[in-house]
């Protein structure tokens, strides 16, 4: 384990953290399409760190500001990082992908991105989706948020947080900021009910 009490790992905002066996972990994160971002092509990044093998920050502040002056999103010492990068300017649909063996041992991993190479402007225009990873069947599924994308919200004041599949129905459900919790219909496109649902902030304000 990591020594007690140590910061051993630094996330910005909008990092996931996905608990695995072994001391590890799995953290993500969207990035490339920041305002002014060109360097690099709109992305997902993973990572596996083995927690036991990181080493504690001496100056956790100073190295908050030095993640924060990068603009980056993670920042670990040691871990023995394996790292998988998925392009996200691809359309709807299944496409293939080749991750780093560790990878094959996970589950099934939904991630939350905009797609497609038109970028959105979080005020009235928007591409978000869900990025399915199959890392074993070496392939992604790419579903368009059309309910969101598509309808009346707020996109700066209201956003898909988290998702996940249901064990059962094999339906995904998630939830959201000013939204509430939805289940998705079979093409995991649009909303097929509303498991609760925040109608104050929703476009017909139903009470």
């Amino acid at each position: 384990m990591a020594p007690a009490k140590a910061t051993v790992l630094l996330l910005d905002f909008c990092c996931y953290v996905l608990p695995l066996t072994d001391d590890r972990v799995l953290v993500w994160n969207e990035s490339g399409r920041e305002r002014g971002a060109t360097i690099a092509p709109p992305r997902i990044t993973f990572v596996i760190l083995n927690l036991s093998q990181l080493r504690a920050y001496s100056d956790r502040e100073a190295a908050a500001e030095t993640l924060k002056n990068r603009k980056a999103y993670v920042a670990y010492e040691g871990g023995d990082p394996v790292v998988f990068e998925a392009l996200t300017n691809m359309e709807e649909g299944i496409y293939p992908i080749s991750a780093p063996q560790p990878f094959l041992e996970l589950p099934e991993v939904l991630v939350l991105a905009d797609y497609g190479s038109e970028a959105g402007n979080h005020f009235d225009k928007l591409f978000r989706a869900i990025f399915a990873f199959d890392f074993k069947g070496g392939q992604v599924t790419v579903f368009p948020q059309r309910w969101f994308n598509e309808g009346s919200y707020d996109f700066g004041y209201q956003w898909i947080t988290r998702v996940q599949r249901e064990p059962a129905s094999g339906r995904i459900v998630g939830e959201g900021i000013r939204l509430g919790n939805f289940r998705l219909d079979r093409s995991a496109t649009q909303v097929e009910e509303w498991l609760h649902r925040d109608a104050f902030y929703h476009p017909e304000h139903e009470l």
